[in-house]
C-alpha cells in the first residue's frame, strides 16, 4: 500500500514537471537501458546499439557530446580518459561497468541517465534536480 501511494505521488510529481526536461529524462533512460543490454550481449559498435540509426543527425551529435561529457564526470571512467572518440569511450566505459557488481552497475547507469538529462537540457537546473527526477521517473516506470 505504501509503495502504491508513493508510486502515485511520484507520477503526479512527474506530470507537473517540465515536459521538456521529462523528454530528456526519457531519452537518457532509453540510452542507459540500451547500455545495460550491451553489458550482457557485447556489440562491436556501442554507439549504434544505444542510439537508433533513424534518429536525426543533429540530435545524434548532441547525444554523443552529452554522453562524452556525462561519462567524463563519473569516476568509474577515469581509466577511459585517454579516449576521445565516443565509441571508444563507450566501449571502455562498458568494460569498466562489467567489472562492477550488478547493483553498482544500475546505480552508475542511473547517475549517467541524470547526467545525460542535464546535458541534453543545457544544465538549466541544478544537477540534484535532474538526479531526483531521473530517479523518480525510473522508479515510476518499474
Amino acid at each position: 500500500m505504501f509503495c502504491t501511494k508513493m508510486k502515485s505521488q511520484l507520477k503526479t510529481m512527474l506530470r507537473d514537471f517540465d515536459n521538456y526536461v521529462d523528454a530528456h529524462i526519457d531519452t537518457a533512460l532509453k540510452i542507459t537501458t540500451a547500455l545495460k543490454k550491451v553489458l550482457s550481449s557485447p556489440v562491436a559498435d556501442v554507439i549504434t546499439a544505444i542510439i537508433p540509426g533513424d534518429i536525426d543527425n543533429l540530435i545524434r551529435r548532441q547525444l554523443e557530446a552529452a554522453l562524452s561529457k556525462a561519462i567524463a564526470v563519473l569516476t568509474i571512467a577515469n581509466s577511459c580518459k585517454q579516449f576521445t572518440e565516443v565509441n571508444e569511450l563507450l566501449n571502455c566505459f562498458v568494460e569498466q561497468l562489467k567489472l562492477r557488481d550488478p547493483e553498482l552497475q544500475d546505480a552508475l547507469l542511473q547517475k549517467l541517465a541524470s547526467l545525460l538529462a542535464g546535458q541534453l537540457d543545457g544544465q538549466r537546473l541544478k544537477q540534484n534536480l535532474y538526479d531526483l527526477y531521473t530517479q523518480a521517473k525510473y522508479t515510476a516506470t518499474k
